[in-house]
């Protein structure tokens, strides 16, 4: 008799992934030259181009989106893995990297907002386990 095999759980929709593996995860995308901090890398569009974040449509919006984690108390928050935009003139990235403030209140507030986004984002942490980076999929 022929045992199917459970089909594997997509990495994109897993809520926790495992201590170690995130932090190999978070160490690979910090070493990718493909990284910028993320409002820095926005404010340095060109006319004519938009630099869009997951499924934002506009330079604008993606601002909007990483000032967001900032008010939240995020230290710091790195567009990963930017890469020329599949259609028009521009780049995009669907990946952020947002590292988290010491202060336990702050952190909490970013915990909590990104589970309220969980249906839009692909990957949100769920719980904090002392982290110093969160990773974000957002498209």
């Amino acid at each position: 008799m022929n045992n199917p095999t459970p089909p594997r759980q997509s990495r994109r929709f897993r809520s926790v992934l495992d201590p170690s593996e995130h932090e190999r995860l978070i160490a690979r995308l910090l070493s990718d030259p493909r990284k910028a901090e993320a409002m820095k890398w926005l404010k340095k569009v060109r006319s004519g181009e938009e630099r869009t974040i997951g499924r934002r449509r506009t330079t604008a919006t993606s601002a909007k989106l990483v000032q967001k984690l900032y008010n939240l108390g995020a230290s710091e928050v790195i567009a990963a893995q930017i890469r020329p935009a599949r259609k028009g003139n521009g780049q995009h990235t669907g990946k952020l990297l947002v590292r988290l403030p010491k202060d336990q209140e702050h952190r909490k507030e970013i915990f909590d907002w990104c589970e309220r986004q969980r249906d839009s984002f692909g990957y949100s942490p769920s719980l904090d386990r002392g982290e110093r980076y969160l990773f974000l999929l957002l498209d």
